[in-house]
């Protein structure tokens, strides 16, 4: 509510009602239109598929809410505005190109329905539009409603078969080393208290009332040192004198910003001050600007700044079903229940989830199972690690009997299993003793072999057994088709974040996978224009 009541008081330059686009066109634009040998806008383009679908897709009525109510001056029609945040993401445009193109490009004109001399609206506009979704927690609005209706529609059966997968997204913030954090970070605490800012402390800081870096030698490492410790001690000295009881809320992100970084870079260097750590420390942040972007990897040599997008897709249709957006550094198996979580919503149930090793957790595949009518996530068995002994694979886990047999025909028992707790057999060491087997099983001599049964081993075993299911090969080949999807998404705005925050990053994820939806409906033939038609109530 408080985040709605401040976009209010910034958004409402006096009272705004809900302006309606109107239907009305002039004769000048029906006879520059309808040219019947040189069309302006080409049949069948996207142009042209979007102008006939977009007021059933996105109408004023469904934005009513924002507005007040018979007072006030007329908004920009809301449904036009989103029209052209949808444009401007297709095409990769900026609001104030998107406000151009609205000017000047026919075919954009042709798809929003405005007359040659209609200016559509100014790109704060569009910003402002971006703004009231936020407000309204409504970022997902387009997207979940293409989905609803794909559902409904019967384009996306209910139990069908999913596709999980994550990539990168790129942050619009530049990544800081550890001089920049601390520095930046000091900045906007200092700042904040500049009027009152203690008298005894302002010669000292001062120095961080401005923004840029120190002039030192920064090829001299001792200068780089010294500038170091005075970065931490300052950091220090402004959190503990500084006081608390007035800071308003930005001086109080600032604060919690900086104790942040103020040590995650740093450690002792024994001799009374600090030096720069080796390694990354978890979590880290490496943006001032943007402390929501994190590192990402794929692997050891790919790493990229910023978040990372979650997709599920259903590989018939090659629709998106559900989108979330994560820290860079976030595991993708935990975001999975999120995916499923919305497709529920959508009256989406998967019978089964197609996904790589990141989803192979058997506490995954245990809430997966639980949610709604029941999930199987389908993924290779995950690796086991090679110790140079005997790997657990060689075992046989019976838990129903509570037994492990060894390779050599050798019985241990364990306590009865129950899934969520983990136990373990041990194999008495006079047994192990005795085998041929016990240099290529047990580590240390004069014990007994160990095996643990993990808290959802009944999962891991099912997941191992799938390997063996006929189609088991197909499924796999299912996969390259979220690939293409997150190609696809990526040259529709999903590649970089052109905001800061988590939350508006998320926004416009969710705002080009819906592009990337409206253009895979076109391709569909037909689909679209079922989707959407007018869905009344009943009287």
């Amino acid at each position: 509510m408080e985040r709605l009541a401040h976009c209010n008081k910034r958004l409402h330059r006096g009272l705004l009602m809900l302006g309606r686009e109107g239907g009305q066109t002039s004769l000048a634009d029906v006879y520059l239109w309808s040219g019947k040998n040189t069309p302006l806008v080409e049949p069948g383009s996207f142009y042209d598929r979007f102008a006939k679908v977009r007021p059933e897709l996105l109408r004023d009525e469904d934005f009513g809410h924002w507005y007040v109510e018979g007072k006030g001056r007329p908004s920009v029609p809301p449904s036009r505005v989103a029209g052209a945040y949808v444009m401007a993401l297709r095409e990769g445009c900026s609001d104030r190109e998107a406000e151009q193109r609205m000017r000047y490009d026919l075919r954009w004109k042709w798809a929003l329905n405005l007359g040659l001399d209609d200016h559509g609206c100014d790109h704060t506009t569009i910003c402002l539009f971006r703004g009231r979704l936020l407000a309204h927690e409504e970022e997902g609005k387009l997207f979940k409603e293409l989905v609803k209706r794909a559902a409904a529609a019967g384009l996306l059966p209910k139990r069908a078969l999913q596709v999980m997968d994550s990539s990168p997204m790129l942050g619009a913030a530049a990544v800081q080393d550890t001089y920049q954090l601390l520095r930046t970070a000091l900045h906007k605490l200092v700042k904040a208290h500049e009027k009152d800012l203690p008298t005894e402390l302002r010669p000292r800081l001062k120095r961080y009332l401005k923004t840029g870096k120190p002039d030192i030698d920064w090829e001299d490492a001792r200068a780089r040192k010294q500038e170091l410790n005075q970065l931490v001690r300052d950091a220090e000295l402004a959190l503990r004198e500084l006081s608390k009881e007035t800071e308003g809320p930005t001086a109080q992100a600032s604060r919690e910003l900086l104790e942040r970084v103020a040590h995650q870079d740093v450690e002792p260097d024994g001799e009374g001050g600090v030096k720069i750590r080796k390694g990354v420390a978890p979590d880290r942040v490496i943006s001032t600007v943007d402390p929501e972007m994190r590192h990402g990897r794929k692997s050891s040599a790919g790493r990229w700044d910023g978040s990372k997008k979650h997709l599920s897709v259903e590989p018939e249709t090659e629709l998106i079903t559900a989108v979330e957006v994560t820290p860079a550094n976030a595991p993708d198996g935990p975001v999975a229940l999120e995916l499923l979580n919305q497709q529920a919503e959508a009256g989406l149930a998967p019978a089964e989830v197609v996904a790589d090793l990141q989803y192979a957790a058997g506490e995954l595949r245990a809430q997966a199972e639980a949610l709604g009518e029941g999930t199987t996530i389908v993924t290779k068995a995950a690796a086991v690690a090679n110790t140079g002994y005997l790997s657990k694979l060689e075992f046989h886990v019976d838990l129903e009997a509570c037994t492990v047999i060894c390779p050599a025909g050798e019985v241990a028992r364990f306590p009865r299993f129950r899934p969520g707790h983990s136990t373990e057999a041990v194999f008495a060491a006079a047994t192990c003793a005795a085998c041929p087997l016990m240099s290529e099983c047990v580590q240390k001599p004069g014990k007994g072999r160990t095996i643990n049964i993990h808290p959802h081993e009944d999962q891991l075993q099912a997941a191992r057994e799938e390997r063996a299911r006929p189609d088991f090969a197909e499924l796999m080949r299912k996969r390259p088709t979220v690939e293409r999807k997150q190609a696809h998404w990526n040259r529709r705005g999903g590649a970089r974040s052109r905001y800061f925050g988590q939350e508006k990053t998320r926004l416009q994820a969710l705002w080009s996978a819906a592009v990337v939806n409206v253009e895979r409906l076109m391709v569909l033939g037909g689909a679209l224009t079922a989707l959407t038609v007018p869905q009344r109530q009943p009287a």
